[in-house]
């Protein structure tokens, strides 16, 4: 907890604060922001003196002040989205003019009173325009709209209204006709999915322009839910005065960004991403609606897995037109219904205020960056953008790794991972670097949509086909961080509700033998409670904590993961420093939260400290000379048998070593803790003989650059991204008491070499940090 002191010094830095345009739009109707909030009463702000409107995000744990304001300004007549933009404290401009509305408007009602159907539109309404939204799906060459619909006002300020409406599109439409031929229980749609369910979020701003965020979700309600077949999913579109749209693109093959619809001019930015010229979508005036199918239809490649069961890498193809269960996708656009660019530019803080707003950390303390670590996370920034899928359905999804490859005529097509972690890794960079912000983004949809089963409320297993569940990737922190930004609910209802049921998943089957990466779930329980401050979230981290802590091994090792029987029981029994770190992430989590001077046995967290030591005195004294190997036993036996081939292999695994870098952030708790540096360096070591090229004993043995080696993956450059710069942060604790920054390097020294350079990121500029040695 700040002193009142820093925090006043703190809020002083509020006035002024730049923020830096993301992207090279100079064009834009509303300029925008998830501005970080320090832990202390907002006042009013506005981004450069303009009308600005403050939506409130979370809660610092133990007060009602909020974690993050998305600021909202109208961008002026000049429609000018400058490099620079501060923020202005003090009293805000109220916008001119009359403020937006919306309303439901039925369309068409179902002919016999006995059988009632309605359905309906999205009327968004600014200064005498107005423009109609519904959602549908196209099936049998038919558009369904959506029925039973309901609008509710989530909040109306002097500068913004905010709503959402949801509905159903039956898959197949019932008649009363159809009930009559099959009464009673003998319906074959009683307790049978058929529908799709769609809701539209909108935020209607002062100066006509609306933010919007559309989707198709199938999930599930009277029973498990099901696939639905021949269904490609579609946005109408309609004025106050239907008519052809004589404007429209030819084709809707991602080229399109801009459609003017009456008097309704749209954004389709993101939305165009999810059609290709080899899979477009379509785009046609039909029955006084303009009909927008956003993409060809659901894609999902899936790898080894269907490609060894049924000879194909797909597990679906746009051209089946089969919506999965549990399948969604979001349509994110914005619209104009005034004279302002449909634009929204979006900006970010200097990555100073992340850091000190305890984003970057559990701390406020300022960004540290080394020179030697550069190395390490350039390479997975690199990674990620030669290796990020660009455009379709699953446009910004990332492969598992680089080396299990299919070559197709559209190009190289990986495994997929499906890493929950990853999207906030790469949100956690951007705030750094300013860089990879909108691919961060695109992301954390991508996995809260597609790798989601939406009907289970658990993640998939990556590149296997339905209904595979998996507890060990469900991991919502990148979804949470895209909450965040957005402001998004669907985003933190998905990620409470997969965090609930995935510790409901997990109690199912405990006590059992091992508990290893199926406890990653528990570091999205902790990431909810700091940012929503919700004592449930941290009750169920503590109940899964107690849980790992009692299922570690003797030796202090843990199993790859548990649960079931049979293929599924034999991991328990294997030992790979990789799951004993995952199984402990959640643990770090919730030691990190502890106040500062506080001992592990002081806030009741005693157990969680000792699990932490122990792995990593197993770790040390497992450690090879090149570090450690991917699996180094089996059952405590130093063989491992192939049971495919009946091979069996020595144990550890023989060289190059596996390395990962969650063994920075472990390690530095263990050396910190005890004062032995032993832990820190043995990281170091690894970490340096990974991520140089031509180390010999690393992954990126005889490579010019390790992201063209084996072994980086997904799960590998997300944890670079993550814990190596926090590692650097915590160790260096660099804080800006009374206006002025004053290193406090305590082990900092045992994070690097003497050739390490740092710097540190100040409110005054980046300074050099003095050399450690």
């Amino acid at each position: 907890m700040m002193s009142g002191l820093v925090l006043s010094e703190l809020l002083g830095l509020v006035e002024g604060l730049p923020l830096t345009r993301v992207g090279d739009e100079e064009e834009a109707g509303l300029l925008l922001t998830s501005l970080p909030w320090p832990r202390a009463e907002p006042g009013p702000v506005s981004l450069g003196g303009q009308p600005t409107d403050a939506l409130r995000l979370g809660a610092w744990p133990g007060t009602g002040f909020a974690r993050r304001l998305i600021l909202a300004a109208d961008a002026g007549e000049a429609g000018a989205a400058p490099a620079m933009l501060p923020v202005v404290r003090g009293d805000v401009a109220v916008g001119d003019g009359s403020p937006p509305w919306a309303a439901t408007e039925v369309f068409e009602r179902s002919p016999e009173p006995g059988y009632v159907w309605e359905r309906s539109l999205l009327r968004l309404g600014f200064g005498g325009r107005s423009v109609g939204l519904a959602m549908g799906l196209r099936t049998g060459g038919t558009v369904h709209w959506w029925e039973a619909c309901r609008l509710v006002v989530v909040e109306q300020t002097e500068e913004r209204l905010t709503v959402e409406m949801g509905g159903t599109i039956a898959h197949r439409h019932l008649t009363g006709a159809d009930h009559r031929e099959q009464p009673s229980y003998t319906n074959t749609f009683v307790h049978l999915h058929n529908w799709l369910n769609a809701s539209i979020h909108v935020r209607l701003h002062r100066n006509g322009v609306c933010e919007v965020f559309a989707r198709h979700v199938n999930a599930r309600f009277v029973d498990d839910g099901l696939a639905l077949e021949d269904v490609v999913p579609v946005l109408g579109i309609q004025t106050a005065e239907p008519a052809d749209s004589p404007g429209l693109p030819e084709r809707w093959d991602g080229s399109s960004r801009r459609l003017t619809v009456g008097a309704a001019r749209f954004d389709f930015a993101e939305v165009a991403r999810l059609a290709t010229p080899t899979r477009p979508g379509d785009i046609r005036s039909e029955d006084g609606w303009v009909v927008l199918q956003p993409y060809a239809g659901v894609e999902l490649f899936g790898g080894a897995c269907p490609d060894e069961q049924t000879g194909d890498p797909f597990l679906f193809r746009s051209e089946d037109r089969a919506f999965p269960r549990g399948m969604a996708r979001t349509l994110r656009f914005s619209l104009s219904l005034s004279d302002r660019s449909p634009t929204v530019v979006r900006y970010l803080a200097p990555d100073w205020w992340y850091g000190l707003c305890e984003e970057l950390t559990t701390r406020s303390v300022l960004p540290v960056t080394t020179a030697d670590d550069e190395r390490s996370l350039g390479a997975a920034r690199r990674w990620v953008r030669e290796h990020m899928v660009r455009g379709g359905f699953e446009d910004a999804t990332v492969p598992r790794n680089d080396f299990q490859r299919w070559d197709l005529p559209d190009g190289p097509r990986y495994e997929p991972g499906w890493e929950g972690e990853l999207p906030y890794a790469l949100l956690l960079d951007a705030w750094r670097t300013g860089d990879g912000y909108q691919d961060a983004l695109r992301a954390a949809y991508a996995i809260t949509d597609i790798a989601v089963d939406h009907a289970a409320k658990l993640m998939r297993m990556h590149g296997h086909p339905p209904n595979a569940l998996s507890l060990p990737m469900s991991r919502m922190q990148g979804t949470i961080a895209a909450y965040l930004e957005t402001g998004d609910p669907f985003l933190l209802r998905t990620a409470q509700t997969v965090v609930e049921s995935a510790h409901a998943t997990h109690l199912n089957s405990w006590p059992r033998l091992a508990v290893g990466r199926d406890a990653c779930y528990l570091r999205a329980a902790i990431l909810l409670y700091r940012y929503l401050g919700d004592e449930y979230f941290l009750r169920l981290a503590d109940e899964g904590a107690q849980t790992v802590a009692a299922s570690q091994r003797a030796n202090g090792t843990f199993g790859d993961q548990g649960g079931g029987a049979g293929m599924h029981a034999w991991m328990g029994y294997i030992t790979k420093p990789w799951m004993g770190l995952l199984a402990l992430g959640g643990l770090l989590d919730r030691l990190e939260l502890r106040p500062e001077g506080t001992s592990p046995d002081e806030a009741a967290l005693g157990p969680l400290h000792d699990a932490v030591l122990r792995f990593g005195d197993w770790l040390l004294a497992e450690r090879g000379a090149g570090g450690w190997s991917y699996q180094h036993d089996y059952d405590g036996r130093r063989t491992h048998e192939d049971l495919r081939t009946g091979k069996v292999y020595p144990l550890p695994t023989p060289p190059p070593y596996w390395h990962h870098d969650t063994l920075a952030r472990l390690l530095a708790y263990c050396s910190v803790s005890t004062g032995d540096p032993a832990y820190l360096q043995a990281w170091r070591e690894s970490h340096d003989l990974f991520w140089t090229p031509d180390a010999g004993t690393s992954a990126g043995a005889g490579a010019s650059d390790p992201i063209s080696a084996s072994g980086v993956a997904d799960h590998v450059v997300g944890a670079a991204l993550q814990f190596v710069p926090a590692l650097h942060d915590r160790l260096w604790a660099v804080r800006w008491p009374d206006g002025s920054a004053e290193s406090a390097p305590a082990m900092a020294a045992l994070a690097g070499p003497a050739s390490g350079a740092a710097t540190v990121s100040a409110p005054d500029g980046r300074r050099p940090l003095p050399p450690v040695r």
